[in-house]
């Protein structure tokens, strides 16, 4: 390897960890982790208290669990375990999806952004 393709690598990895850094210390601790399934609300649990939901849908069942100020899905019926798998989420603007039940676990707080436009 020469010196340019070290110097390359080098700048590429501090680029990568900038804008990691750049984006998670930009996201705000979030206050509320809110639960639609297909589009429609479901449930809404506070991250600053411990608790869990039962979401049961005719695709099937999801338990999501707030814990120590993070949400996450501890137990599924759908086949591949995606959600279950994904890590905790905390932050404003975070999400679980698990597609197969159509469930979607946002994490919404006081700096929501407005929507810039409307379609329709």
């Amino acid at each position: 390897m020469k010196k340019t393709d070290l110097l390359l690598v080098v700048l590429a990895l501090v680029a990568a960890a900038g804008i990691w850094l750049f984006y998670s210390a930009g996201a705000d601790a979030g206050l509320t982790a809110v639960v639609t399934v297909d589009g429609e609300w479901k449930a809404e649990l506070p991250l600053d208290e411990d608790s869990s939901a039962a979401i049961e849908t005719e695709w099937g069942y999801n338990i999501v669990t707030v814990e120590n100020g993070e949400v996450f899905v501890t137990e599924a019926d759908c086949r591949d375990q995606i959600c279950v798998d994904h890590k905790k989420v905390s932050k404003t603007g975070e999400t679980i999806v698990c597609l197969p039940h159509k469930l979607v676990v946002e994490v919404t707080g006081e700096g929501e952004a407005e929507a810039d436009t409307v379609v329709g």
